[in-house]
């Protein structure tokens, strides 16, 4: 049987090319392409544009690929949604719609799993999985989006790489499917809305560089010290603080774009005033925000969140006494198995 192409897999010129190839004109690759990115359309008939004869032919050589749904739920708090996808192969993975007045947020996952294991999190819990693929990628924000803009007439507005897995440990991917997300024939969405978080891959930082990716940056923080850092992201072993330091004064002295700090709080580990006096002399180093993210406990480890007034202790002192830029992220979705990896475990109990 002959193989067909994976059209959601290739960016605008890859898909000019393939159109080429099989017989159509160059100037129907854009019009397939904002079939398939822009109108978000999951069937190569709804291709009005396109002749039928050159339906056919794309029908014969090619599909449109898309993802399951087989978890939904809904905040009653504050309307985050979650979604657990199925993969062809089985897998499952884990996206979040998060809604503000101003803005929609679409947290997305860029691995099955996650080789880098950060002891507080969900999504390691099973390990590593494999790399998801560019369609992968892509389906979990056009699936979203059709959902999204079909119950409320709203569109996503903003794409964080913030859940399951390491985005620079597959950033080849990662920034393909950014770069389709971002093309003005597709959703347009523009990359300064769209950001990657990274627990300190440095080669994966070089290659933003490297490629002048103009995203937003975030660094998974959580730890000051590299002891500390090394028991909560057992990678920093091999990209220690000090080199992520050096490879973030690059970035920021060529991108000149600022950089968001992630530090999760948690009981009787980093919550210390000297571990605040230590994130305010490294937040001085940079043009930063810091969010801190009261922990949201995960069964299978004992951290524990701080009490509340520790945790507006921590914040105040940064904020009033180190002049930190810094801002406490209220938890949404707490009702829907709030931490990223959660709602994905919970269909395998």
């Amino acid at each position: 049987m002959e193989s067909t192409t994976n059209l959601l897999n290739l960016n605008l010129k890859e898909l000019e090319d393939f159109i080429v190839s099989i017989g159509m004109k160059k100037f129907n690759g854009k019009q397939i392409f904002d079939w398939l990115h822009g109108k978000i359309i999951r069937n190569i008939d709804d291709m009005t544009n396109i002749s039928k004869k050159n339906r056919e032919l794309l029908q014969s050589k090619s599909y449109i690929p898309f993802l399951n749904v087989v978890k939904h739920k809904t905040s009653k708090i504050d309307y985050t949604e979650k979604f657990v996808f199925k993969l062809e192969d089985g897998n499952t993975i884990e996206t979040v719609l998060l809604k503000h007045k101003e803005r929609n947020t679409l947290c997305i996952s860029s691995q099955v799993g996650c080789p880098v294991k950060c002891s507080f999190c969900a999504t390691g819990l099973d390990g590593f999985v494999r790399n998801l693929n560019v369609h992968e990628i892509l389906n979990q924000v056009y699936t979203v989006q059709r959902r999204f803009f079909k119950s409320e007439g709203k569109n996503i507005t903003n794409v964080v790489f913030m859940g399951m897995g390491e985005p620079m440990l597959n950033i080849e991917n990662v920034i393909k499917a950014v770069d389709i997300l971002s093309d003005e024939n597709g959703m347009n969405i523009s990359k300064r809305r769209i950001t990657i978080s990274t627990s300190g891959i440095i080669p994966g930082i070089e290659k933003l560089l490297q490629e002048k990716i103009p995203v937003e940056l975030a660094i998974s923080l959580h730890a000051i010290t590299n002891e500390k850092r090394d028991a909560l992201i057992p990678i920093n072993r091999k990209y220690p603080l000090e080199d992520l330091y050096t490879i973030l004064n690059e970035y920021q002295k060529i991108t000149k774009r600022r950089i968001t700090f992630e530090y999760v709080l948690i009981d009787k580990l980093n919550v210390t005033q000297s571990d605040a006096d230590r994130l305010a002399e490294f937040m001085h180093s940079f043009d930063h925000v810091l969010n801190l993210i009261p922990y949201n406990p995960v069964p299978g480890n004992d951290y524990e969140r701080p009490a509340p007034e520790k945790i507006k202790k921590f914040y105040n002192y940064l904020l009033n006494e180190r002049k930190v830029n810094v801002t406490l992220r209220h938890e949404k979705g707490s009702d829907i198995d709030g931490a990223c990896g959660q709602l994905r475990q919970s269909i395998k109990k």
